[in-house]
């Protein structure tokens, strides 16, 4: 059930009515009712009322705050469910031919441009350059939910997300559960430096990229790739 309710709220925060995502226009299309409610009730001198309006006015209350819920800790999960596996056997250390790729649903910050954005479940490939440089290569699809929803223009095209073997902070095998899908996983924690903001210093923060693989042998594959960084 909660992979499934996570998938649903990436959805709705994925996809857009004009600049709005689906979940902001929930939000405030049940706020701006119950507000309309009240204020009629207001105008008309505060009449008498049946308690079955006052239910429905709760109830509407309740979705849209339950909605807004729904989007600030779905999105502390990163929209997935990731269970480490200490259980899971090492691969020996082995590195990928700068020609290689695997193909992953990879699940963290993407970047292009000087842009940055949060993709959950994304198609993605790895790729190791000569230089020791991890990629991970996306493109961005035009898609629609529940017919009204689409994807944003200003987020179709490729994403990507770069490290460098000094940026890791550590590896993670276990697997990673996002709707129905429940596959073997990598979640990897890197050093990241933002760029500086005017004369305030970069920072360096954490983040972490979640990699989902169709099977136990890709997940293989990348994780000897890291390993061989030494």
């Amino acid at each position: 059930m909660t992979p499934r309710l996570l998938r649903l709220a990436y959805q709705l925060q994925h996809h857009t009515i004009g600049e709005w995502s689906l979940s902001r226009w929930g939000v405030t299309a049940g706020l701006a009712a119950a507000g309309s409610i009240l204020l009629r009730w207001f105008l008309r001198g505060m009449p008498p009322t049946p308690a079955w309006h006052w239910g429905i006015l709760v109830v509407i209350v309740m979705a849209a705050f339950g909605l807004a819920y729904l989007r600030h800790w779905a999105g502390r999960q990163m929209y997935v469910i990731f269970v480490a596996d200490a259980s899971a056997a090492e691969p020996a250390a082995r590195p990928l031919a700068p020609t290689d790729k695997i193909s992953v649903h990879a699940t963290g910050q993407f970047e292009v441009e000087g842009k940055t954005r949060f993709f959950a479940d994304l198609l993605a490939y790895w790729r190791t350059f000569a230089s020791r440089e991890h990629a991970v290569l996306a493109i961005v699809h035009r898609s629609r939910f529940m017919l009204v929803g689409s994807v944003a223009e200003r987020t179709l095209g490729m994403w990507y997300v770069f490290f460098t073997p000094a940026m890791i902070e550590a590896v993670t095998p276990g697997t990673v559960a996002f709707g129905a899908a429940q596959r073997p996983a990598l979640r990897v924690a890197y050093r990241f430096t933002p760029p500086a903001q005017g004369r305030k210093p970069a920072i360096p923060v954490t983040r972490r990229v979640c990699l989902a693989f169709a099977d136990a042998a890709s997940r293989a594959q990348v994780w000897a790739d890291l390993l061989a960084d030494g």
